[in-house]
């Protein structure tokens, strides 16, 4: 919103996108400068939505990758971290979104009173406002925030006793994912979807044929290629793990290198 990024390689994705692709791996072994907007709880939807905002921005990127997985393709439904758009909800590409995150009339139309009972974030702002301190939340690194977790298998236990997952497949979603696709094949925009490492118990236990078949009608009839690092082989070992779902630090590194190099043996950066 308040800069230019003007990245070679930008992704897109949720929280598996933004801890797992490390922007300065790829910009070392690629040669490229990449930025990472994947946010945190959010399908495909907000992905979409910082798309627009982006190119409303900067130029066009060198390649767009795209992240995909059994959750990706879900509709926005919820109020996650709501108060990041806080400051935007004027915008004229932020306000379609604002019904799906469940704001009032109030907390749309009285600035004031959509920061009711959130005293950290009024001090925050009271800090900014007089120069006092600059909130930089999180340890950002182009948008890639990760840290060294230790493994966590509790809700996986949990899921593995009730079932497993099925993915979700909003066709909603499937037509904003195909509206952009439509988009950067008349800007000759390359794209890729991107798999992210999944931990193998886990993946063996999803139902994701609805999603997955919807990626690949997508990728047949726009061209997209679709590296699937799900299987990669750290993804049977907790060392590189958070959760099921997500890398730590090291497990992105890996990955993340292993995808800069597939990338330049495809030569699909033209530097």
């Amino acid at each position: 919103m308040n800069d230019s990024i003007n990245a070679d390689v930008v992704i897109l994705g949720n929280s598996r996108a933004a801890g797992s692709y490390h922007p300065t791996i790829l910009d070392t072994i690629l040669d490229v400068d990449s930025r990472n907007l994947g946010v945190s709880g959010q399908p495909f939807g907000v992905s979409y939505l910082r798309w627009k905002l982006y190119q409303r921005h900067n130029r066009n990127p060198e390649l767009l990758i795209i992240n995909i997985d059994y959750g990706e393709l879900n509709m926005v439904s919820n109020g996650f971290e709501k108060e990041q758009y806080y400051p935007y909800m004027n915008d004229t590409l932020v306000k379609p979104y604002l019904d799906l995150y469940g704001f009032s009339w109030a907390e749309k139309h009285i600035p004031m009173y959509r920061y009711r009972g959130n005293y950290k974030l009024m001090s925050i702002g009271l800090m900014e406002l007089f120069n006092i301190r600059h909130d930089a939340k999180g340890d950002y690194i182009k948008g890639y925030s990760n840290k060294d977790w230790n493994w966590e298998g509790e809700k996986l236990e949990y899921v593995l006793q009730n079932g497993g997952v099925k993915g979700v497949c909003d066709q909603q979603t499937v037509a904003l994912l195909e509206k952009l696709l439509e988009d950067v094949n008349k800007k000759d925009i390359p794209v890729v979807f991107v798999y992210a490492p999944m931990f193998k118990r886990l993946k063996d236990n999803l139902d994701e044929q609805l999603s997955m078949d919807a990626y690949r009608r997508l990728s047949q009839q726009y061209g997209v290629p679709i590296l699937d690092f799900s299987d990669m082989s750290i993804s049977s070992d907790t060392t590189f793990f958070h959760d099921a779902n997500h890398v730590n630090s090291v497990g992105a590194e890996r990955f993340s290198s292993e995808l800069a190099h597939c990338l330049d043996s495809l030569g699909i950066i033209k530097n």
